[in-house]
């Protein structure tokens, strides 16, 4: 009697009023369950298999977390999905498993809240390698962590599993009844056994149906109470995520030929590992990638008139440096009396003239101080400036040279011909670093024998210290016999935050002293590129 009680279905007429009949009904055309959260094309598919292909530390990393969480592997697919894509997709709730709706779904609601988040999407949304870069980086983060997630997620580690065999067995179920409706609809009286094998299967359907729904709401009730810890979680993996992402914006955009190529391609991964490496590159590399978009914006907006000579745009009445658009307006009565206004409030759109540091736009030679007090940041900083330079000078198809310089005896040149140099060569300049005393003398020495030697002839020099030289005064007079001489300019950046006063021994040979007394290091770089 107690066993009949339990039964929810004495009649097949109960079978047929009952939402159980619907349910079973459902599996005449079964839904095809997915890991999968997010959509995604052929296109997008193509992309990221590219970007897993022989990534052996991404497949232990999954492989092992799918000993404990079936639906792992997929969740760094649908990470890099909601990065890469421009209008991410979810699939409906229904077509997901249990373990993609009570984890992996929740997970990635988590990540959309972050505040890393629009940061994060904005360096990866259309750039496969860094979206692939984030979403590597979030993986291995969350495995870590997997034991805890999955312990405030579901409840304890057994809990999403168990929920995973109850709806495959309800499914099962849900089959074997809806086999036997058909049967009864094909057949004009059912026998008493067949009538009991339908109710029995009814009733089966029902209960594994209540294990589902009770399972699925514990664990809907735990995730609620553990929504910060697992935030907490989260969140830690997403800035995690972001930094990766932004490292490799970073490099890519400091060093590759083509900043823009966002791709996983043979050198884009080559360079990755080799600036990861070193700090040194990946502190220029902060600095670097930020010059360079300067240069590129700067190249946008100007406009060349030959050589040595360009423009960009400004306010003011200056009919010979008038746009023609403005023009124009005398060539109809009706827009004169505007054109007459503009005329006169100076708001007349005109070309202003820029003249570059590099007047001749010669050959540019920077001489750059690497004693022992500019390590680190300082010479961080400087060599981006160089390599900047170097940029410049490419831009224009002119040599470029690389003084390193610190004590007496401590002197280093790298020559940079349009054409003859690899990305090894700029970065073995760039991680060399002297250490020592400072001493100008030899790098000047160094710079005027490169144009008597090298044709650096009428060469623009950048000079970079942070310290200060006395020069004699034979040696003065011979540096302005050579300025004379060889037709080259010298601009000093002077590193004296704190210690003004210090511009004394770049006055004699040097025309123009940017300082980071008076100027942000980020004023001078402007100036530099961008000079007024």
């Amino acid at each position: 009697m107690n066993a009949d009680r339990r039964k929810a279905f004495r009649t097949i007429a109960d079978v047929l009023r009952s939402p159980i009949a619907e349910l079973a009904a459902l599996r005449r055309k079964p839904v095809q369950k997915t890991d999968r959260v997010m959509r995604s094309g052929k296109l997008e598919d193509s992309i990221y298999a590219e970007l897993r292909e022989d990534d052996a530390e991404m497949d232990l990393t999954e492989n092992a977390a799918a000993q404990k969480l079936k639906s792992f592997p997929a969740l760094s697919r649908d990470v890099f999905q909601s990065l890469y894509s421009l209008a991410p997709r979810r699939n409906d709730a229904d077509m997901l498993t249990a373990a993609a709706q009570k984890f992996n779904a929740p997970i990635l609601d988590h990540i959309s809240q972050q505040d890393d988040y629009p940061t994060l999407k904005n360096i990866c949304e259309g750039r496969s390698l860094p979206a692939y870069e984030a979403a590597a980086e979030f993986t291995s983060r969350a495995a870590e962590e997997l034991d805890g997630l999955l312990s405030e997620l579901g409840g304890d580690k057994g809990a999403l599993n168990t929920l995973e065999k109850l709806e495959t067995a309800r499914d099962a179920a849900a089959e074997e009844l809806a086999k036997l409706l058909d049967a009864r609809a094909h057949t004009r009286e059912m026998t008493a056994p067949g009538k009991q094998a339908l109710i029995n299967a009814a009733n089966r359907l029902d209960s594994k149906q209540r294990q589902v729904e009770a399972v699925s709401q514990m664990l809907d009730t735990t995730m609620l109470r553990q929504t910060e810890a697992v935030d907490l979680a989260v969140s830690a993996a997403v800035q995690a995520a972001a930094e990766r992402a932004q490292e490799v914006q970073s490099i890519i955009g400091a060093w590759s030929d083509e900043p823009m190529n966002m791709c996983r391609t043979p050198e884009n991964l080559a360079l990755l590992k080799k600036v990861r490496q070193s700090t040194v590159l990946k502190d220029i590399s902060k600095y670097l990638g930020r010059f360079r978009e300067i240069f590129t914006q700067a190249k946008k907006n100007s406009y060349a008139y030959g050589r040595g000579e360009t423009y960009s745009l400004e306010l003011g009445n200056n009919l010979s440096r008038a746009l023609t658009s403005e023009l124009a307006m005398l060539a109809t009565p009706e827009t004169i009396p505007l054109f007459l206004r503009k005329y006169q409030q100076k708001q007349i759109k005109q070309y202003r003239r820029r003249e570059p540091i590099y007047k001749g736009m010669g050959d540019i030679i920077c001489c750059l101080d690497e004693s022992g007090s500019t390590e680190g940041e300082t010479a961080a900083w400087g060599k981006a400036v160089a390599m900047t330079l170097l940029e410049i000078a490419a831009e224009n198809r002119r040599s470029f040279a690389l003084i390193h310089f610190a004590g007496s005896s401590s002197c280093q040149v790298d020559v940079f011909r349009p054409g003859e140099y690899t990305l090894e060569d700029k970065l073995s300049a760039a991680e060399t670093f002297l250490g020592g005393g400072t001493n100008f003398e030899r790098p000047i020495l160094e710079a005027i024998h490169l144009m008597e030697s090298e044709s650096f002839e009428k060469a623009d020099v950048v000079f970079i210290t942070d310290g200060a030289c006395e020069l004699s005064d034979a040696y003065q007079q011979e540096l302005q016999a050579a300025q004379v001489s060889y037709h080259f300019t010298v601009t000093g950046i002077l590193l004296d935050e704190g210690q003004s006063g210090m511009d004394f021994s770049l006055k004699p040979f040097c025309q123009k002293i940017y300082r980071t007394s008076e100027l942000t290091k980020g004023e001078i770089v402007s100036a530099l590129i961008i000079p007024r």
